[in-house]
């Protein structure tokens, strides 16, 4: 878990994009956005690396088709934020609100989100890979046809979620401080061959992703 931090900062001292663009280049250009006020901005698209939004409030912002890389989210509220479609890589998700989120056909791999707040979210459909939710709420989640593997749901609760269509892969739900009533069903057993294919293929995926924002970034540039 990340280290407790203390993000307080005078209102003078905040960074505080005034429009749409403002913020889109703003997390582009990685500035520290902790304690910024993001409502409801519209910032679909939006490919980052390492952005800075700490305690951000993105409370009904659209967050939609996006990517973002190894990003700071600490303690952000997201309450009611459109991030379906998204992938996110990496980053700090501790103590975030993502309450009434619509998360769905998204990716999280390699996340920290332990304590994190998934409460009535929408995260139909999605992918998580490899990430800690350790005491993370998902209570009343829609979580209907999502994929899970290699996940940390020690202390987790799982109330009221709809599970239906889920498949897991190496997940200890008896860890969890309520597991979900009705269990994941198990992925399809693969030959090991097989698996050696898929992962090929994914890192081929992520290659391109690179790619395509270094690439996207020297087109700004020119």
């Amino acid at each position: 878990m990340t280290q407790e931090i203390k993000i307080e900062k005078k209102a003078s001292e905040v960074v505080q994009p005034v429009s749409d663009e403002d913020a889109r280049q703003a997390i582009r250009a990685k500035q520290d956005l902790s304690g910024a006020k993001l409502v409801g901005m519209k910032l679909r698209n939006l490919s980052a690396i390492g952005a800075i939004l700490r305690k951000t409030d993105l409370s009904d912002a659209d967050l939609s088709h996006g990517l973002f890389m190894s990003s700071n989210f600490y303690r952000a509220k997201l309450y009611k934020a459109a991030m379906h479609n998204t992938v996110l890589i990496g980053g700090d998700l501790v103590k975030t609100e993502f309450t009434e989120t619509d998360l769905h056909e998204s990716a999280l791999i390699g996340v920290d989100a332990e304590q994190a707040s998934f409460k009535n979210a929408n995260l139909r459909n999605a992918g998580i890979i490899r990430s800690n939710f350790q005491d993370a709420d998902f209570t009343g989640a829609n979580l209907a046809n999502i994929r899970l593997t290699s996940l940390n749901v020690e202390g987790a609760d799982f109330s009221e979620t709809n599970m239906e269509g889920a498949r897991a892969h190496n997940v200890n739900w008896s860890a969890a401080k309520v597991p979900p009533v009705s269990l994941p069903e198990p992925f399809v057993e693969l030959p090991k061959w097989a698996w050696s294919v898929l992962v090929g293929a994914s890192l081929g995926i992520f290659a391109l992703v690179i790619y395509a924002i270094a690439h996207g970034k020297r087109k700004e540039k020119k």
